[in-house]
């Protein structure tokens, strides 16, 4: 058992470091602050990091908001950390920029099983009122910049609140999400080597199921009706 473990060991330190060039390093030329906070009424406890430029302000500020699926507040994937790029550039520019642990990430909590949405612009809400109570911060001045299912998630926020300034928005979903989901899955499968046809084919049975699934009154009928939806692609792709 020792030895397994010693050569587990020693083959991730023959791994080679990943370097992402792009990644800020410092020191930097601004403010870094890292802090957690609670909306008022709400039990929901948001993680953040706030960098600022150096001066006195009141400076315009940026909201970033991630991606689909749980993430960090730097949106770190396969060890790219394109927030804390973002952040870095924008800061720079004279902007003071909040990014924020996704629910149950990091610092945040809530549960983002449970969550849509709607729930994540909520959050985006509370951030914003948040900046709003910060003398360091232009009330005047503040946007959002939303990544993806951020670049849904922004607009859904400016339709309900008259004082932002402006949106930026970076990949949004400019077509219906179901059929957005089906052309991203079977992109995913065709990019991990799996047949086009077969592909195809997911992307069909992902297409036609998903509204139902959104449709069900409650989650046990949407497992209820993809589990069906299944079986009967399952039995049309494999009839022996």
């Amino acid at each position: 058992m020792v030895f397994l473990l010693c050569m587990v060991l020693f083959a991730k330190s023959q791994q080679p470091k990943i370097v992402r060039p792009q990644t800020p390093v410092g020191p930097f030329p601004y403010t870094i602050d890292s802090l957690v906070y609670h909306a008022p009424g709400d039990s929901v406890q948001y993680g953040v990091t706030i960098t600022k430029p150096n001066g006195k302000g009141p400076f315009p500020a940026i909201v970033l908001i991630t991606g689909s699926g749980s993430q960090d507040r730097d949106e770190t994937i396969m060890n790219h950390k394109p927030f804390a790029v973002l952040a870095d550039f924008l800061t720079k520019q004279g902007y003071l920029v909040m990014r924020v642990d996704d629910r149950g990430v990091g610092l945040s909590g809530g549960d983002p099983a449970k969550s849509t949405s709607y729930d994540f612009a909520v959050d985006v809400h509370h951030h914003v009122d948040y900046l709003l109570t910060r003398k360091d911060v232009n009330p005047k001045k503040i946007g959002l910049l939303g990544h993806s299912e951020g670049g849904l998630i922004a607009p859904i926020v400016a339709s309900e609140r008259k004082d932002l300034a402006f949106l930026i928005l970076l990949a949004g979903p400019g077509i219906p999400i179901a059929r957005l989901m089906a052309e991203q899955n079977e992109a995913i499968l065709r990019s991990n080597g799996i047949d086009s046809i077969a592909a195809a084919s997911y992307g069909d049975f992902f297409s036609r199921a998903m509204p139902k699934v959104a449709q069900a009154k409650d989650t046990a009928a949407a497992k209820a009706v993809l589990l069906d939806d299944l079986k009967e692609w399952s039995a049309k792709e494999n009839p022996n």
